[in-house]
């Protein structure tokens, strides 16, 4: 019985004071990042993605050069799906207060869209997000050659999923890049979260077609190192009261400064 109780009081230190301090440390300052998913015909996908190789491309680089942004990745689904987005493009800026440079630009450039682009696709979703969890491989990666996955999830409370990511999620990141599948990971958090399509959007860099091949096998391998951990072990039980998961995308980086 004291062994139990023990445990139990281990559970409840773990995951509740962990939210507790989470909650009394608010953010300081406006969100710098803000993600903007595209819709694009089939007919018009090569179109598309031949803007934003060249002329989008350009148009960023200036900006950035300016100071407005501070760097920029543009994601591209590979294939035609309808369940998600046909390109993703991520801005990072410097401060909050030039995200007001970017929606000046959205007069005319609905999305950062020329009219030209206006044709090919159309801008769908935008976000205001924090960087909350990142982390990059001591060995360097080939942008080219690697295969992003991103993970869009809904949660129920924002200093509960905190507490989650930290216990839960990192543990088994961290042990993916020891096992040399991943190369890196950004995990955003909307910071207003009043409805679809996600609270909190995974982005992680796998090296490659083979190593992303390997990602069951390795979450497996992985959890059965973390499975004796009391905590872990508990959050892996409960997480489906925690987040739901929505449809997932896999894609490759046409651009990045990042």
């Amino acid at each position: 019985m004291r062994i139990e109780l023990k445990v139990v009081l281990i559970l409840i230190t773990a995951c509740v004071i962990p939210r507790l301090a989470l909650a009394d440390t608010p953010i300081s300052g406006g969100p710098r990042n803000l993600l903007i998913t595209y819709r694009s015909e089939p007919a018009n996908r090569p179109a598309f993605r031949t803007y934003l190789q060249s002329e989008a491309r350009v148009q960023l680089d200036k900006l950035e050069q300016r100071g407005v942004i501070e760097s920029y990745q543009i994601l591209f689904n590979p294939v035609v799906s309808s369940g998600t987005w046909d390109a993703l493009l991520i801005l990072s800026f410097a401060k909050f207060a030039d995200i007001q440079q970017w929606q000046q630009l959205e007069r005319t450039s609905p999305g950062g869209l020329s009219p030209k682009a206006l044709r090919f696709a159309k801008p769908v979703d935008s976000y205001f997000a924090d960087l909350t969890w990142s982390g990059v491989d001591e060995k360097p990666a080939s942008e080219r050659d690697s295969v992003f996955y991103v993970i869009p999830y809904e949660y129920n409370s924002a200093d509960q999923y905190r507490s989650y990511v930290d216990s839960y999620v990192i543990p088994q990141v961290q042990g993916w890049m020891r096992e040399g599948v991943l190369a890196g990971y950004r995990i955003f958090m909307n910071r207003f979260p009043v409805g679809p399509t996600w609270d909190a959007l995974f982005i992680y860099q796998y090296r490659d077609l083979d190593h992303f091949g390997r990602r069951d096998e390795i979450i497996a391998k992985v959890r059965r190192t973390l499975v004796d951990d009391p905590v872990w072990k508990h959050l892996s039980e409960i997480k489906q009261t925690i987040r739901s998961e929505s449809e997932n995308t896999v894609c490759e980086s046409l651009i990045s400064t990042r």
